[in-house]
């Protein structure tokens, strides 16, 4: 599978893309890649550590790490979120395109347009959500360590917002004529 949507060429499409246009999208797409790679990674060793410092003060030190439980399920929905924001960078995400690659051009473009317009909307009805709910959580903290639970909940609104500025750069891609909205086949 390609990396994002693929790059229109002569045959399909009247237009010529533009080189800086494309080299844009694909930049953007791997800033947001690598965003989400940072979090999935540092989220995944800090949680991984402290679960494994819990093992070995547990089995060989015959204690408990009182706060052993709350530092991971804080940094898991960062871990869950930095993921949805690399599968939306590299278009892995679950979809299903066979009713799209019937469509003529013109028309698969139009939909994917409209597709990417209804993803920016409930994105951005997420993160307003998002804030209701941080209203909320901000009077909850965790017992041991003391944070408020909005720590985990900030993720929320963060990634959401990395989604709606991926579907926005989708949908420069598209408008512009400068990508196709059919990705093309793995070999």
């Amino acid at each position: 599978m390609t990396q994002g949507y693929s790059v229109m060429n002569d045959r399909d499409d009247a237009r010529v893309p533009k080189p800086s246009l494309t080299r844009w999208l694909a930049r953007s797409r791997e800033l947001f890649y690598w965003l989400g790679s940072v979090v999935v990674v540092t989220t995944t060793l800090v949680i991984g550590a402290t679960l494994m410092a819990g093992v070995v003060v547990r089995y060989f030190l015959s204690g408990s790490l009182a706060w052993g439980n709350e530092l991971p399920v804080i940094l898991f929905p960062w871990l869950i979120m930095g993921g949805v924001v690399m599968a939306a960078a590299r278009h892995q995400h679950l979809g299903v395109d066979f009713f799209l690659r019937k469509l003529p051009l013109r028309a698969a473009r139009l939909l994917m347009v409209l597709v990417q317009l209804m993803v920016m909307a409930l994105m951005a009805l997420l993160i307003q959500q998002s804030f209701v709910l941080l209203t909320y959580m901000q009077y909850q903290t965790t017992p041991v360590l003391g944070w408020s639970a909005t720590w985990a909940f900030y993720s929320l609104p963060l990634g959401a917002l990395g989604v709606l500025l991926l579907a926005l750069v989708d949908l420069i891609g598209l408008a512009s004529g400068v990508e196709s909205p059919v990705e093309e086949e793995a070999p």
